[in-house]
Order: C-alpha cells, then structure tokens, then sequence
C-alpha cells in the first residue's frame, strides 16, 4: 500500500502569487477534462508546476543549442 515508488524527490517550497495559483488551477482542471475517464491519474500543484519547468527547459535548451531557430515552434529566425 502506499504511494508507488518512483524517482526520489525533494521537498522545496514556493510562493506563488493568487494569479499564478488560478492559473495552475485552470490548467489541472483541463488536465482532468483531457484524461480518460476513469484512468485514476492524479494531477496535483506539484506535477503541474513540474511539467511546466520540464516545457520551459526543453526550450531553452533547444535555444542554446541553436541559436538560429525559436526553441518553442523550431521555426528559422531571421
């Protein structure tokens, strides 16, 4: 029983302001909205906020990389 075993994590703690917590708010109810029904995936603020950081380092890595090209839609810069 219990939580499933997983990649260990670290406990940190921020502060958001009440726009950026509706935000995330709006984007786990549409989370929920897109996912099977009945599939039983939880969508809590942590998961949210990590698939955020995890979409913003994926492009800005991709703008380092090539400095040429927008790392959001990989289109050639002029």
């Amino acid at each position: 029983m219990g939580r499933k075993r997983g990649e260990p994590k670290e406990t940190v703690t921020i502060r958001l302001t009440p726009q950026a917590r509706l935000r995330i708010q709006e984007i786990k109810q549409s989370r929920v909205r897109q996912a099977i029904y009945g599939s039983g995936r939880e969508f809590t603020n942590s998961l949210i906020i990590e698939q955020a950081i995890n979409m913003y380092y994926r492009i800005y890595d991709r703008e380092l990389r090539d400095t040429l090209r927008c790392g959001r839609c990989d289109k050639k810069r002029e």
